[in-house]
């Protein structure tokens, strides 16, 4: 879904629905006048293949959007390029865990609902929106336009994604009634409490508390709502494992096996034959997938069930499963009781001293 690591302190002032008010009424401007042929054939065709939208609903947007260099740079630096050491840093630190358990705190009631609805735990749904958008305090600071438009025709190796996504993004305001200009989200186009690029939104997002909307940006029964049915579309299984922590006796064995997508490739029974030390808890025949993540002295051995492999359909980075899973158990810790100073006890060997006038 959304990169997780773009998503910078919102400014600006802004509705309900997360969108900054700047026009005030009047149209926004054309910053272009001209559209390159190829990109002119590429918005009919989107037009076509994309439905809902007419090729000069698009041709306006593309004539509104504007290059952002920073969005390429962005996206040239993800931050699941870094090790897993300092990548769970990033995420598993006390401001995000605290935050996240008053998150579960204060919208206990919401999220029993959502369970209760879509069978996803409240630990996992308020972990993603943790570690997307900090509980949704950093929503993004680029305009979704700018991003879609930047990455769908101006960056090769995504464009036939992205171009889809501004497609997808132009029909998604037109049914929201949202100015293209003014919606904010990440360097990727994500948006909301949950990071939902525009085809995502226009699939998954719910109307959790029936007010005939889905504000996926400062409603909380909608965003996590949201979150929760995506799990559940995508089968989240409750009640069962994520993870395990395994140790691997013949690296060169499993080798073969860390690559490749994300998915369960193999089982525990067969990891076994391989000389891979798993907890009795799980039977031969559960699926799993090994995956290896770096720490400052070497790497660290783990299996992934069938739900590690839904948390990486909401984003395909392992080292992303691995810190919504390992937040998800902090925020459900009970917080440490406060240390209480030490009182300081009076030195037995020292007399008391007492004031001339007392003598």
């Amino acid at each position: 879904m959304g990169i997780s690591l773009s998503a910078e302190a919102a400014t600006g002032s802004h509705t309900a629905y997360g969108v900054e008010q700047h026009h005030h009424g009047k149209k926004p401007q054309s910053i272009k006048s001209h559209i390159p042929p190829k990109d002119d054939a590429l918005l009919k065709k989107l037009a076509n293949d994309t439905g809902g939208i007419t090729y000069d609903e698009l041709r306006t947007a593309y004539l509104q959007a504007e290059k952002k260099q920073s969005i390429i740079d962005a996206m040239n630096r993800p931050g699941e390029a870094k090790p897993w050491y300092q990548y769970r840093k990033i995420f598993i630190v006390p401001k995000r865990i605290n935050e996240g358990r008053e998150f579960l705190k204060t919208n206990r009631a919401i999220f029993k609902k959502a369970e209760n609805t879509y069978h996803v735990e409240p630990e996992i749904v308020a972990a993603i929106i943790g570690v997307e958008t900090y509980y949704g305090a950093n929503m993004g600071n680029y305009r979704v336009l700018d991003a879609l438009y930047t990455l769908g025709f101006h960056y090769p190796k995504r464009a036939e994604y992205f171009s889809r996504e501004f497609a997808n993004y132009v029909k998604l305001a037109k049914q929201q009634g949202w100015k293209h200009n003014d919606i904010k989200g990440s360097y990727a186009g994500a948006m909301g409490m949950g990071q939902f690029m525009p085809w995502s939104y226009m699939k998954w997002a719910v109307d959790f508390n029936a007010d005939g909307h889905k504000n996926l940006f400062r409603d909380r029964y909608d965003a996590i709502g949201s979150v929760a049915n995506y799990f559940h579309e995508h089968e989240w299984k409750h009640g069962e494992p994520v993870t395990s922590k395994v140790k691997v006796t013949s690296p060169a064995k499993v080798e073969a096996l860390l690559s490749g997508d994300t998915k369960p490739n193999t089982t525990v029974g067969e990891l076994r034959k391989k000389g891979v030390i798993i907890s009795e808890r799980y039977g031969n025949a559960v699926k799993c997938r090994l995956f290896r993540f770096q720490t400052e002295n070497g790497w660290d051995y783990y299996i992934g069930f069938h739900n590690f492999y839904v948390i990486t359909r909401y984003n395909k980075s392992p080292l992303y499963a691995m810190a919504v899973y390992d937040l998800s158990r902090e925020i459900t810790k009970p917080a440490a009781a406060p240390q209480k100073k030490p009182v300081k006890k009076p030195d037995s060997r020292k007399k008391d001293k007492v004031h001339p006038k007392h003598r």
